[in-house]
């Protein structure tokens, strides 16, 4: 069924409309009032109950003894199920739950029935490393979550819909443009100097995830201990693993799940208009003590920007109210198929995502497909078999419209353009803005004139595996599981020349001129393609066996990947047709772009796992993993990366059973080794790249050089982590309170690092080279506590986490001429560095009677004299003034309730301990703080107002900004703490309400299941920081904000 479509049209063929199809919502609406009769039939209503907690049960099947009806129970376990006669059998059945056989009267009042739990098979599962666990048995840091929880996220991005729902896992989002909206993740911080990224698991295999359908997902599991050093020397910045969807024994259940939604901006700043920059602007200057007659803007001038100008020579242009569009729609639909007997169970998704960007031009268009399928071939033969694809499609203008410091991006050139021109001539030509040093600016021109940067990406993952259960041997299994994973992506890139009718502050005058990076008015078109596969195979034999009150399950694995990849790029300019832009039109090849490359390598490894549990109370776990790299030499290659983790349940032991109200209590702790080979290949081989001019002539021809790129070192090994973690598990109450708290502490040495000077000149030269060098240790805390309460019809569940990791350089190689303000030894990772202002300096008296850093006015920022010699100097007052970007606490609460076919969902997702400097890249290096976040009227361009409304001047003392000012270097031109804002922030992240219709009116359309809900993304944001997204990247020329989304969705299940 096909509720959406998606019309395409256009300026040029780029610009979409994707709406939602009115006729396929009129039927489905007509479908929701239909009728069906039953000649000489009942209907029997009722609701199906845990017998435990009284909770409504969905999904529960329910049959006629004589099998000519079936149901099934939605989200409040009711059902409506056709019946002939007035007194019938029927049977009621649900995974996890005993089934039940019953003879009823046929009346006019809903039944209730009680299904009770079957222990066995309801007790929760957590995915660990190379198979599962019942959660009860997990002595590990291991937190999870369903997929069908991160649903209520309307993004399509899976690292971006676990902001704060996982313990641990601590996440950035620092752009909202379609297709790059995906968040940065780490596990408890920082655990190295270089790569910090965990490992990514889908089904047994290392892949990529973030652009998985999240309607294909069942789990995702995150580990953060030492339970991780099953996987090695790839394990020490923790594993994320993702269980796909499989097939469920029941009847072939159909599921659509479709939304329609519309994107908006969250934070971002407002500019300044035309009539506001001519009058700051001169008011900036008034303060400079620049004469009023030689000041940038008349009076008559001012008049004319603000009330019209008759000569068309000047406009009130809003660059970023032309720039953006008021909202995007983004359309989702995705259809499940899951069924399965007694022999087979398959599971079949297909979807579709289609977003439109904020800015003209810019989309991302996904489409996922995927069939999982089990067989039991044999009483004591399983396969399984996995495939999936992927094809997605970024778009954007030939000049980026992201985050970048480009000054060319969009986001630059709307910010630099002056906004006192009109955007266009009365020809229609786009009027350009001549910013010293920068070119001719119009982001409207950018965003449409300059070309299109495009990429298409498929993938292809397949998995096969087969379990064979050894007769004879009860408990004892032999599995094969092998992937094969293939990828392709064509990266296009033009760039195309236009004119603008460029507007001379000096003469007033326009002129026409080529735009800023239009090459002199020749196009030029850039092509990437690179394919890769990957090939992995994982023998494995496995036991598991109880013996009395001991129980026993152990895994021996071996795994072997190879991976290879290709690439190849070429440009070409000069194109008299930009209408055919491929490569075989251009005039001139562009000689750097002319590439290729091809490489490949291979790893392998053993992981084992033993555990024991003594009547369900002594647990003992012991796992590893022998394991080689191939970015270390031959002799320093393998290691064993051993971990040993113990559990107690507490509330097993005989002299507990008096305490009712706990009905579970367990500790646990861990410690392991794990390893770190995230360095660039090769570093133990000599390198060289050809050079680019000649140095010999051999005949007639010059003979280049070859250039030595790396020195090798023989000696680099592994970096190493030690970790430790000890927990606490608690259910109270039967349910109504849950926790879970941990504390770790981790220390990572041998850090491999890149160090020049390590060679003399006579070897050629210093090089930089890797070795081992530097330690880093982590420490922090966890704390998960949850409830769960049902008081008649109506259902709560709560979930708050907390989580603190903080990291520390504790010895690391620094250059000699490192001055010792600006080493990092001994220091958290990621510090902002500067002077530390106090104020402003309010009078040229309270000036000459303070240290300085250069000549100084009133209204400029103080800067503290630390040592107090009377002088500002980088070696005795230049220190730490702010945390690093990444946030040392996250936090996250989930409120979730229903009442019969009503049901709620909102969720806050937070961040404490950070600090953002609004100076952008210029944090570390000494600089001027230049960027148009804090100063007014940066590179000549525009300013938000935020900076003016409410600066300095001798009438407004009590400011909270600098004077205003034209001039660039204020206090002494040198970085300070005044720049520095808190980065902590609370977002109402998503909010769900939805209903789901009677059984009796959808059962009537032949329809299960109807539900339709509204829901909301970034709804609220609570910061330090007024104007911008808290979250916003260390950049210098604007950033692509987050977005605010409101959605509109339907599932049907049939």
């Amino acid at each position: 069924m096909k509720l959406f479509k998606q019309k395409q049209s256009s300026r040029k063929g780029q610009k979409r409309n994707i709406a939602f199809s009115p006729y396929m919502l009129a039927l489905c609406l007509l479908s929701c009032a239909a009728t069906r009769s039953y000649a000489q039939q009942s209907r029997l209503e009722g609701v199906v109950r845990h017998a435990g907690n009284g909770q409504p049960l969905q999904a529960v099947s329910i049959r006629e003894a004589t099998n000519k009806g079936s149901a099934s129970t939605d989200a409040s376990g009711r059902f409506v199920l056709p019946v002939e006669g007035n007194k019938v059998r029927i049977s009621l059945s649900a995974i996890g739950y005993t089934s039940k056989d019953t003879v009823v009267n046929v009346g006019n009042q809903p039944i209730i029935f009680l299904l009770k739990a079957d222990d066995m098979l309801v007790e929760e599962v957590v995915v660990v490393g190379y198979g599962q666990m019942k959660k009860t048995s997990v002595t590990g840091a291991i937190a999870q979550i369903s997929g069908d929880e991160l649903k209520t996220a309307p993004t399509a991005n899976l690292s971006s819909m676990l902001q704060g729902r996982l313990p641990g896992l601590v996440t950035r989002q620092t752009s909202g443009q379609p297709g790059s909206d995906g968040a940065s993740l780490m596990v408890r911080g920082y655990n190295t100097l270089g790569n910090n990224s965990p490992l990514i698991i889908v089904d047994g295999i290392e892949r990529e995830f973030p652009q998985i359908n999240p309607d294909e997902v069942e789990s995702i599991s995150v580990l953060k201990d030492a339970s991780a050093a099953i996987y090695g020397v790839r394990g020490a910045n923790g594993v994320i693993l993702v269980t796909t969807k499989r097939g469920k024994l029941q009847k072939p259940t159909l599921t659509y799940n479709g939304s329609y939604a519309m994107n908006t901006n969250t934070a971002f700043p407002e500019f300044l208009n035309g009539a506001e920059y001519a009058y700051y602007y001169n008011k900036a200057q008034e303060l400079d003590g620049i004469a009023e007659a030689s000041r940038r803007f008349s009076p008559d001038e001012i008049n004319r920007i603000a009330n019209g100008d008759p000569e068309g020579v000047f406009a009130n242009t809003n660059w970023f109210d032309m720039l953006f569009k008021s909202s995007a729609p983004t359309v989702t639909n995705n259809l499940t198929l899951n069924g399965g007997s007694d022999r087979y169970r398959y599971f079949v998704s297909a979807g579709a995502f289609n977003q439109d960007g904020l800015i003209d031009r810019t989309s991302y268009d996904r489409y996922n497909a995927r069939v999982n399928f089990d067989a039991d071939i044999l009483d004591n033969l399983k396969l399984s078999l996995n495939v999936a694809y992927r094809d997605d499609v970024r778009k954007e203008p030939g000049l980026s419209a992201g985050l970048g410091n480009s000054y060319a991006s969009i986001f630059a050139q709307a910010m630099m353009s002056y906004p006192f021109l009109p955007a266009y001539n009365a020809d229609g030509v786009p009027i350009g803005s001549l910013n010293p040093g920068n070119g001719n600016q119009n982001p409207l021109a950018a965003r449409d004139f300059s070309g299109e940067n495009s990429s298409r990406s498929n993938r292809f993952q397949s998995n096969l595996s087969l379990e064979y259960e050894v007769p004879g041997v009860s408990g004892l299994r032999l599995k094969v599981n092998g992937a094969f994973d293939k990828g392709y992506t064509m990266r296009k890139s033009t760039l195309l020349p236009y004119y603008l009718d460029v507007y001379n502050n000096s003469t007033r005058q326009y002129s026409m001129a080529w735009a800023r990076h239009a090459n002199s008015g020749i196009a030029s078109l850039n092509q990437w393609f690179t394919d890769s596969w990957q090939k992995t195979i994982q023998p494995s034999i496995s036991y598991a066996n109880k013996f009395g009150e001991h129980s026993v399950n152990a895994l021996f694995l071996y795994e072997y990947m190879r991976t290879d990849n290709s690439s190849l790029s070429g440009g070409r300019r000069g194109y008299p047709i930009t209408d055919i832009m491929d490569l075989n039109f251009g005039e001139e090849v562009i000689d750097n772009l002319v590439k290729g490359g091809h490489g490949m390598f291979s790893r392998a490894g053993y992981s084992f796992r033993f555990n024991y549990d003594y009547a369900d109370k002594y647990l003992l776990e012991v796992l590893g993993r022998y394991d080689g790299s191939p970015m270390l030499p031959a002799h320093t290659r393998w290691d064993i990366f051993p971990a040993v983790s113990a559990g107690w349940r507490i509330s097993k032991e005989s002299f507990f059973q008096d305490v009712d109200f706990v009905n579970d209590l367990k500790i646990r702790g861990s410690i392991g080794k794990l390893g770190n080979d995230r360095i660039g290949d090769y570093q133990f081989l000599r390198t060289m790249t050809l050079g680019a001019n000649p140095v010999v002539m051999i005949g007639n021809n010059g003979g280049k050089p070859l250039n030595i790129t790396t020195v090798p070192n023989q000696n680099i090994r592994w970096e190493t982590t030690t970790t430790y973690n000890g927990g606490v598990e608690a259910t109270l109450w039967n349910g109504l309170l849950g926790m879970e708290a941990d504390v770790f502490y981790r220390v990572t040495k041998d850090i491999l690092q890149g160090q020049s000077g390590l060679n003399p000149p006579s070897f050629g030269g210093y090089f930089p080279s890797f070795i081992n060098s530097g330690i880093v240790d982590s420490r922090g805390f966890e704390l998960v506590l949850s409830h769960r309460n049902t008081i008649g019809d109506f259902n709560l569940n709560v979930r708050g986490n907390v989580s603190f990791a903080r990291s520390k350089v504790i010895e690391t190689t620094e250059d000699a001429n490192v001055p010792d303000y600006l080493r990092r030894t001994g220091r958290p990772i990621g510090l902002k560095y500067g002077f530390v202002s106090d104020g402003f300096f309010q009078s040229q008296e309270e000036i000459d009677n303070s240290a300085l850093f250069g000549p100084t006015r009133p209204g400029e920022i103080k800067l503290k004299d630390l040592n107090g010699d009377g002088r500002i100097t980088f070696d005795q007052d230049w220190t730490v003034i702010g945390r690093g970007d990444l946030p040392e606490m996250m936090f996250g609460l989930n409120l979730g309730g229903s009442y019969k076919g009503l049901d709620f969902n909102a969720f806050f997702q937070g961040a404490a301990l950070s600090d953002v400097a609004l100076s952008g890249l210029y944090t570390s290096s000494g600089v001027y703080d230049n960027t148009f976040y804090t100063m007014p009227f940066y590179q000549d361009g525009n300013s938000p107002k935020y900076l003016l409304e409410n600066a300095w001047t001798p009438e407004n003392t009590n400011a909270a900004y600098p004077r205003l000012s034209t001039q660039s270097a204020q206090s002494g031109g040198k970085f300070s703490s005044f720049w520095i804002k808190d980065g902590a922030y609370l977002r109402l992240k998503t909010a769900q309400i939805g209903y789901t219709l009677p059984a009796s009116w959808s059962t009537r359309a032949n329809i299960q299941r109807i539900r339709c809900y509204v829901s909301g993304s970034n709804l609220i944001t609570w910061s330090n920081l007024d104007y911008l997204d808290p979250e916003m990247p260390s950049v210098n020329q604007g950033y692509y904000p987050q977005q605010r989304v409101f959605e509109f969705g339907l599932s049907l299940t049939f």
